[in-house]
């Protein structure tokens, strides 16, 4: 089976899958931009896939739009489309909401060719409940052959958007196992680390963005109010960061928060290795990375019930899942701190295993192709 995955930047998380997919089948990654500045995305010729950054023209859209977007936008130039639907089987595209794979969809429903959508859109994450992009985003599931969701909020999105049940494919999201799973363990043997700090020395993390919607500035909030000396590393960059510091000044506690700034994936995996608890308060998130990484690294994790990810959390020993306000994301804190036992030794590969969602993604192309 030919597939073709069509997506805007070549996001690292992805990789695991792609190279996964790669073993299986003739697969082929299309970009749409060589990078996401503020994910810091760049694209790099990958070993393990076969990639590509395809010829587009971005977009300009008023600030009000691309904002509610949040993601650029782009059309395709002439012809390119058509080169890539006839050397496709199947086309899979993870970002409905982009000019350039709407329009793909629309053209590989008129040649005859299905497409599945790998959704990870929540209901709480839609920023268009009503008008012509709604309209769309109905046409453009019901039409697909398949639809691919990484847990039951975006299965139920799915559903509510008239999707049929038995063209959904409830899957996982997944990660690099060695280097979330293995290297963290690795790090704390070499260090000598048993179970980490006592509790009033308890480390904390969160990881991302320094935007509005990260609701960081909630979190320094209820961290502030914790009894004991805890730290908090904050790994991430954006337009909120001197902000945030100032905030943390303000509070008094910028002794015991460490602003780390952008890091890449080893980066990010040192500080998994040494924290306890992982922190995602988003006011709005549509699956959230950083929880299943902290998760497979061993951590407990505090998170948001308006992430995507929150769902598949509830229940689950080691995490808690609160509303993204200061005194609610406070008694995460707190409960969180007050559970820990040690990092987890074993690594849950079935929440996050590559070759899981490869095998959904590949019974998803089947479905389509019926």
């Amino acid at each position: 089976m030919k597939i073709a995955w069509l997506t805007d930047a070549q996001a690292p998380y992805r990789e695991p899958l792609f190279c996964e997919l790669a073993t299986r089948c003739d697969f082929h990654v299309h970009f749409l931009f060589t990078e996401e500045p503020e994910r810091h995305f760049r694209f790099r010729p990958h070993p393990g896939y076969w990639s590509a950054v395809l010829p587009s023209v971005r977009l300009p859209l008023p600030k009000r739009i691309a904002r509610r977007l949040d993601s650029y936008q782009a059309v395709l130039r002439i012809g390119e489309t058509r080169k890539m639907l006839d050397a496709a089987d199947v086309v899979v595209i993870p970002t409905w909401a982009q000019a350039a794979s709407a329009w793909t969809m629309l053209r590989a429903r008129r040649r005859g060719i299905p497409y599945v959508i790998f959704s990870e859109s929540t209901l709480d994450s839609r920023q268009f409940d009503r008008g012509p992009v709604a309209w769309l985003r109905t046409k453009l599931f019901r039409q697909a052959g398949a639809v691919v969701v990484p847990g039951p909020s975006a299965r139920d999105a799915a559903l509510h958007t008239g999707v049929e049940r038995g063209r959904i494919v409830e899957s996982v999201n997944s990660i690099d196992l060695e280097a979330f799973g293995a290297r963290p363990r690795e790090l704390r043997s070499a260090a000598g680390e048993g179970t980490g700090p006592d509790a009033a020395h308890h480390r904390f993390a969160v990881i991302g963005q320094l935007i509005g919607r990260k609701n960081v500035h909630s979190l320094l909030d209820a961290f502030s109010r914790l009894d004991g000396e805890p730290t908090l590393d904050v790994a991430g960059d954006g337009v909120d960061r001197q902000a945030l510091e100032d905030q943390a000044r303000a509070l008094g506690v910028l002794d015991r928060v460490r602003f780390l700034g952008f890091l890449e994936e080893p980066g990010v995996v040192e500080v998994l290795a040494r924290a306890q608890t992982l922190v995602l308060p988003s006011t709005e998130e549509v699956y959230g990375f950083t929880a299943l990484e902290a998760q497979v690294a061993g951590l407990q994790v505090v998170v948001s019930s308006k992430a995507g990810i929150a769902e598949n959390l509830v229940g689950v020993p080691g995490a808690w899942v609160v509303e993204p306000d200061a005194d609610d994301v406070l008694a995460g804190l707190e409960a969180a701190r007050a559970a820990w036992t040690g990092w987890t030794a074993d690594i849950p590969e079935d929440a996050a295993s590559p070759k899981r969602t490869a095998d959904d993604v590949l019974a998803a192309a089947r479905i389509a192709s019926r």
